[in-house]
């Protein structure tokens, strides 16, 4: 297996830069004195095209049928067993950023269950993947409907 952190990092160095370029390109979330990338205005902008590109594509079947979870403050995974993702914000909200908060946030490739890393690292990438369309998107728009 490939190093996971390399695959990562070359995740969050995209993200950062998308981050970036959002903000600069007027997706900030209104009412905040600092600028912050707003990736609910930015998912309604592609629309629910980008979502069945996504998924004909097939470049996130894990990410999208069996989204991450998110620690709670009680420590427990929630929810116990995620529904598939069903929509365009889901797939960046809870698919895209919660992959890139997990591992930004301590709590990718840190053991876990037979398989974890694996499954850390598709998540990984199907993730990456799922960003680099989103940038190929503002390049070289979809027809929108």
């Amino acid at each position: 297996m490939e190093n996971p952190y390399q695959a990562a990092d070359a995740f969050v160095k995209d993200f950062r830069q998308m981050e970036y370029a959002m903000k600069r390109s007027g997706f900030r979330r209104q009412g905040k004195e600092a600028a912050e990338a707003d990736w609910d205005l930015f998912a309604q902008s592609i629309g629910p095209k980008f979502f069945k590109h996504v998924v004909a594509s097939g470049i996130a079947k894990t990410l999208i049928g069996q989204p991450p979870r998110r620690l709670l403050n009680n420590m427990t995974w929630a929810p116990q067993n995620p529904a598939p993702l069903a929509n365009v914000a889901q797939l960046i909200i809870n698919g895209v950023c919660r992959v890139r908060n997990s591992y930004i946030h301590g709590e990718k490739f840190t053991g876990g269950p037979e398989g974890q890393w694996d499954r850390d690292v598709i998540l990984v990438r199907e993730a990456h993947a799922v960003l680099n369309e989103a940038i190929h998107l503002l390049v070289s728009p979809l027809e929108k409907n």
